[in-house]
């Protein structure tokens, strides 16, 4: 049986050190460098399915200024984030015991920031300088933690050439520092199965599809970075700046394409299978226009097993509601939806209250895809 094989990239192929490293480098760089972001917090965030670092970074900068201000209002704070930083560090006399963060929902379409920001959350932090610390957070132009987190993402060096903005800091990069890759040789073999077709399937920054030759200013190669490390750069990729790139060609908002979208899991089943990005793009793209599948979809094989590996839980909502839309299409399609829990209580959890299959390591996910 044929099997098209999603894989996550943070979680599944790498273990994520640098953005864990970045996001906390980024927290300090705002607030007392002493308070200590506690693991459990952030893993706490990926369980309600917040897993990328550039929600977490002001969600949890808001957090704990919110705390601060609640008890120690400064209504004449400035609205921009790094004059408000330096004042309430100034005249803080105390720091959170721990940083309370309320239940935001997941909306199709807008990040988590946003949305806690629309629900008024954080009500403690005056009205400006909430609004330029939740929204926009993926404009490296208009978010400052976006621009910090990405200094210490990409390096200083790489964060000029990808953004054409001057360094504001220096540092070295900490995806290099400190990702490790999840694979062994033998894994990388069993992934290379004649009958498997496996994609990266990621919520990572990256270049546009690997068809356009001259890459835009501000598409960091993040994706690229972890395919590099783990030995997988000849497997197709459907990243955030391949979906940021064919959004920007229809005037869309691209957190409306990525994961938990089905747009995000169509157009890499179709990459997996055909091994062309754009390609896959442009008929995801035609499905999101119309309701109907091209005949681009129609090179896929009539029946397949459709694999997802992952951590949290927006892929598995992506790839399967992609896989309803096949079967409703007149596809047979097995969908398989595999949790990497890395021995991780909370994901394991998360995944069973979904059911969802969950293992410890990526042995146990090979025995399982051989099946």
């Amino acid at each position: 049986m044929t099997k098209i094989i999603l894989l996550d990239v943070d979680g599944v192929l790498v273990h994520p050190g640098g953005y864990r490293a970045a996001l906390r480098a980024t927290l300090n760089h705002f607030i007392d460098p002493h308070f200590d972001i506690e693991e459990g917090a952030l893993l706490e965030l990926e369980r309600r399915g917040i897993s990328s670092e550039w929600d977490m970074s002001p969600l949890l900068l808001a957090a704990y200024w919110n705390d601060i201000l609640s008890r120690e209002p400064m209504p004449n704070l400035p609205s921009d984030v790094i004059s408000a930083a330096l004042e309430i560090n100034r005249y803080k006399t105390q720091v959170p015991a721990y940083l309370f963060m309320p239940e935001i929902g997941l909306v199709p379409g807008q990040y988590p920031a946003e949305t806690a920001f629309h629900a008024g959350f954080f009500s403690s932090i005056p009205i400006g300088l909430r609004k330029n610390l939740l929204t926009q957070t993926r404009s490296v132009q208009a978010s400052h933690t976006m621009r910090v987190f990405q200094h210490f993402t990409l390096g200083s060096k790489r964060f000029t050439e990808t953004y054409n903005l001057p360094a504001e800091f220096q540092t070295d990069s900490f995806l290099l520092l400190h990702d490790k890759s999840s694979l062994t040789d033998q894994i990388r073999s069993s992934l290379s199965k004649p009958d498997y077709y496996p994609a990266a399937f990621t919520s990572r920054p990256s270049k546009p599809p690997c068809e356009i030759q001259q890459s835009p200013p501000g598409y960091a190669p993040e994706a690229e970075l972890a395919l590099e490390l783990v030995c997988l750069s000849h497997i197709p990729l459907i990243a955030f700046g391949k979906l940021e790139y064919l959004a920007a060609l229809h005037d869309l908002d691209p957190a409306t394409l990525v994961k938990p979208s089905p747009f995000h899991a169509l157009a890499a089943i179709l990459a997996a299978w055909t091994g062309e990005e754009w390609l896959a793009l442009h008929a995801a793209n035609h499905w999101r226009e119309t309701g109907t599948l091209n005949e681009v979809f129609h090179q896929l094989p009539e029946s397949f097993d459709l694999i997802v590996v992952e951590d949290t839980m927006g892929g598995i909502h992506s790839v399967r509601a992609a896989g309803k839309i096949l079967n409703d299409a007149g596809f047979d399609i097995n969908v398989r939806v595999i949790g990497l829990t890395s021995g991780n209580v909370a994901k394991a959890a998360a995944f069973k209250a979904a059911d969802v299959s969950c293992y410890e390591d990526w042995n146990s996910v090979i025995e399982v895809l051989e099946q």
